[in-house]
């Protein structure tokens, strides 16, 4: 089973974070969360869509994060209506110089306003940190996530706007 491990940067400045690349190479994403720990998510990128159904769990002092494709559209159409939080994204992910995948979240109100601008870094079970920042993002790192307070920034919660808004950091 793969390990989540992954570190967290808030960013500032997610009009310019979004001026980094063209936008045809950011994804829309709609994320809706199920009972429990499990999440869909639907992913558009140039009109097409592909679907996913993850679920995460604690075990051993780990996190396990399971995570298959959903090949028919209709499974995501259907589940949608029973998702309790729903999170609307523009995403870009990007590759470092160290091979580790990037992900640049702008987080949209339902007026298509970004509220809040995160990146992860997903690395091997191993790793702390990254060696770096990647660096296109380095000038715009508002706060480097401690592992303590990871949770409060995981996108469950933070498809709350007001949640995000409170947060402190």
């Amino acid at each position: 089973m793969p390990t989540e491990n992954e570190r967290k940067y808030v960013l500032s400045d997610p009009a310019a974070v979004l001026a980094l690349w063209a936008p045809a190479e950011w994804s829309e994403i709609r994320q809706g969360y199920l009972p429990g720990d499990a999440r869909i998510r639907r992913q558009t990128r140039d009109g097409v869509a592909s679907d996913s159904f993850t679920y995460k769990i604690d075990a051993a002092g780990r996190l396990i994060e399971i995570e298959t494709a959903m090949t028919e559209p209709r499974d995501f159409d259907d589940l949608w209506p029973l998702t309790t939080r729903r999170i609307h994204k523009l995403r870009r992910t990007e590759t470092d110089r160290y091979g580790l995948q990037w992900d640049i979240d702008l987080l949209l109100d339902a007026a298509g306003a970004c509220y809040f601008a995160m990146a992860e870094c997903e690395m091997p079970e191993t790793m702390d940190a990254p060696p770096e920042v990647l660096p296109a993002l380095a000038p715009f790192i508002a706060c480097a996530v401690p592992r303590e307070r990871q949770a409060e920034f995981a996108n469950a919660r933070l498809a709350d706007p007001g949640y995000a808004a409170a947060l402190r950091f």
